[in-house]
């Protein structure tokens, strides 16, 4: 079971300067802080549905990207450094201080899209441990358009 659907957990961020993680307020307790509660419920409430929660955001003159940006603007500094830190999920497992490379690796798969945002459960990978294993992790990772997809599916009917 998720355990996160059943409490309210602080979001983990790292600052990859200073090799440290940090536990921030979580964004739904950030927007009830600053008073955006009531307009980021109404923006959930219909936020699979793109047109009606264009609609929704238009009217209340906000939107869920902007609220996650003023989250993340003012949530997201390294009280070390001052830097702005990454957001890393919160099955995010910070390395060793100690273990540059081991930062290193998680940099570079933080700019290659890969956060630690799951449920709880899992989220569906483990980071190489070494920068070696890098190039190869991020081709066995990647994420496929639908034409490579539909590609690989015919190649493997081929063979």
């Amino acid at each position: 079971m998720c355990r996160y659907a059943f409490q309210t957990y602080k979001s983990h961020f790292a600052c990859f300067a200073c090799r440290k993680s940090f536990k921030k307020t979580a964004l739904v307790d950030y927007v009830d802080h600053v008073g955006l509660n009531s307009a980021y419920e109404k923006i959930l409430a219909v936020y699979q549905t793109p047109l009606k929660r264009r609609e929704v955001e238009a009217k209340l003159g906000i939107s869920y990207e902007e609220i996650q940006e003023r989250y993340l603007a003012d949530v997201s500094v390294c009280p070390h450094c001052g830097g702005r830190m990454a957001s890393m999920g919160m099955d995010f497992r910070p390395p060793s201080r100690s273990d540059p490379e081991a930062w290193s690796v998680i940099q570079v798969l933080y700019e290659n899209g890969f956060a630690f945002k799951g449920c709880g459960c899992s989220v569906g990978y483990a980071p190489p441990r070494h920068s070696a294993d890098l190039p190869e992790w991020l081709r066995q990772h990647a994420t496929q358009s639908q034409g490579e997809k539909l590609l690989e599916k015919i190649a493997r009917r081929e063979a």
